[in-house]
């Protein structure tokens, strides 16, 4: 499926070579005028929100609508994948909807090279925007994650609403069992999943690996890189890289304390208190407690995932937040103030704790909701301090196309396939080959 909507857009791409709909990011709005009134419009959102986060979300957008001219219509399209690929399809009929969810900055990278978006940057350098200051307020890692070079300036094109980032799971009762610590380093790390394996009958550990879980935090956290700066070339064929993989091989294979498994496979296990760590996004926790058995129950742990001699680095995850080009401008703006008012502290915040989404303002830590959570349960703390380590994915409109290569490398080394070092050679051609078109 994913070869077929990539011709899909590369037929798109070779249709869009005129000039871009919208206008050009340069041609700001004076930020010293006055807002005009709030349109009395009805706007279209795609987004790929179900079940509890689904009704959260509804929930959201009543509240909206119940006190603005702008009428906002939530329609869900799917998974993630589900609604990426009707969102290329009604770019290419030109029957876009006003705004969509996107879940990162290589699908907004792909929009926005198809012509298809309104930056973002238009609406906050206007009246109806932010100061210098006021944006200040926004976790600067998550403003990284939705810019994109335009005109050789980094621009915000999308603009955050769910995210969250990879952290270490831990069973606390398992780690005290064992006589280890929570571990700050990957050296830590291994350390901790040896003496588990030979102190307790417990699976040291269980992850579902792709290029998200270990790899980029490991290459990151040496000082390596997937791409090049320009995204022109593959640079994780390096030393740095070379040891991020043979680091899970070695656990695989060598040391056989992790468990490779498929999907979210893991989280009954760890539910069930076999497992003693697991690496998933921030989000999990809720899962992991829905699937626990009622007569055995532990109080799940949550740590920063470990640093390497670099530091600290994790993956952002979760989705942000475009408009598109082809729609009314009165629709564009209306699109924009529903994307602020979504992400005013208050919001972001009800969002936070209904969802186990971070909260997206330095305010909002300080808000009374968010410090009686904290006050009540400092896990939910973990992931806003990780933010600082927080590494957005490569913002590259071929990601897509790389990260199944790069997937496929990972489980191809951990299943003894290949060598990690034939694995990663076998990738970087790969990747490479996609880079330069071929």
């Amino acid at each position: 499926m994913v070869h077929k909507v990539y011709a899909l857009f590369l037929a798109l791409l070779l249709a869009s070579c005129g000039p871009a709909a919208s206008p050009s990011p340069t041609e700001q709005p004076t930020s010293n005028a006055t807002a005009a009134p709030e349109p009395a419009v009805t706007i279209t959102f795609w987004h790929g929100q179900s079940g509890v986060l689904g009704d959260r979300l509804n929930e959201l957008i009543a509240k909206f609508n119940s006190s603005h001219k702008i009428q906002v219509q939530g329609a869900f399209q799917g998974t993630y994948d589900q609604l990426y690929q009707k969102i290329v399809s009604a770019i290419q009929a030109g029957s876009v909807p006003d705004m969509a969810m996107v879940s990162g900055p290589p699908q907004t990278a792909q929009y926005w090279k198809a012509k298809a978006l309104i930056p973002v940057q238009q609406f906050i350098d206007s009246p109806d925007g932010f100061t210098a200051d006021q944006l200040k307020d926004f976790v600067p890692a998550l403003l990284n994650d939705n810019s994109l070079p335009v005109n050789g300036k980094q621009t915000l094109v999308s603009w955050p609403f769910s995210k969250s980032l990879a952290l270490l799971y831990y069973n606390p009762d398992i780690l005290a069992q064992a006589g280890v610590q929570v571990p700050k380093t990957w050296e830590d790390l291994k350390a901790a999943l040896i003496t588990v394996k030979s102190k307790t009958t417990a699976t040291p550990l269980e992850y579902t690996p792709d290029v998200y879980y270990f790899f980029l935090p490991y290459l990151w956290s040496q000082g390596g890189d997937a791409l090049s700066a320009d995204y022109s070339k593959a640079a994780f064929n390096s030393t740095q890289g070379l040891a991020a993989l043979q680091y899970q091989t070695d656990l695989v294979l060598a040391d056989k304390t992790a468990v490779v498994t498929q999907g979210f496979d893991w989280q009954n296990p760890f539910a069930q208190g076999k497992v003693a760590f697991a690496v998933s996004t921030s989000v999990s926790r809720p899962f992991i407690e829905q699937a626990m058995p009622s007569d055995h129950t532990f109080k799940v742990g949550m740590a920063p995932l470990p640093a390497g001699p670099k530091g600290a680095a994790t993956d952002l995850f979760g989705n942000n937040l475009v408009i598109f080009a082809k729609t009314p401008s009165d629709h564009q703006r209306a699109a924009w103030l529903f994307m602020k008012w979504l992400t005013d502290t208050d919001q972001t915040v009800a969002w936070s704790l209904a969802s186990g989404y971070m909260p997206l303002r330095v305010s909002a830590q300080n808000a009374p909701d968010f410090k009686a959570a904290a006050q009540k349960d400092d896990r939910v703390l973990v992931a806003i301090n990780a933010l600082t380590d927080g590494h957005g994915i490569p913002g590259s409109p071929d990601w897509q196309k790389m990260q199944p290569v790069l997937g496929d490398m990972v489980t191809s080394a951990l299943l003894g396939k290949a060598s990690p070092k034939d694995a990663i050679t076998a990738a970087e051609k790969k990747v490479n080959d996609i880079l330069a078109g071929q």
